[in-house]
């Protein structure tokens, strides 16, 4: 059964993300393709069924994705 509370937190947190990356791709000169996050009503394999965001990333936006978290890890 799913947590009405935990579906809201991962459609939330989907928003969140979508408009954090188009703004960092945006400011960069990246415009072009839609969305990139959408939220995932339960997880397969997750045995709680948590809901999950999924990200749909070509290789060279996950790998500036994983540049700019290891910078900010780095920093804190």
């Amino acid at each position: 059964m799913r947590d009405p509370e935990l579906a809201s937190h991962a459609r939330s947190a989907a928003s969140e993300l979508e408009r954090a990356w188009s703004e960092w791709r945006h400011a960069r000169g990246l415009d072009g393709e839609e969305a990139v996050a959408s939220y995932v009503a339960h997880s397969i394999d997750h045995p709680w069924g948590r809901p999950r965001v999924v990200l749909g990333l070509d290789a060279a936006e996950a790998r500036a994705l994983a540049e700019l978290l290891c910078r900010a890890e780095a920093v804190n």
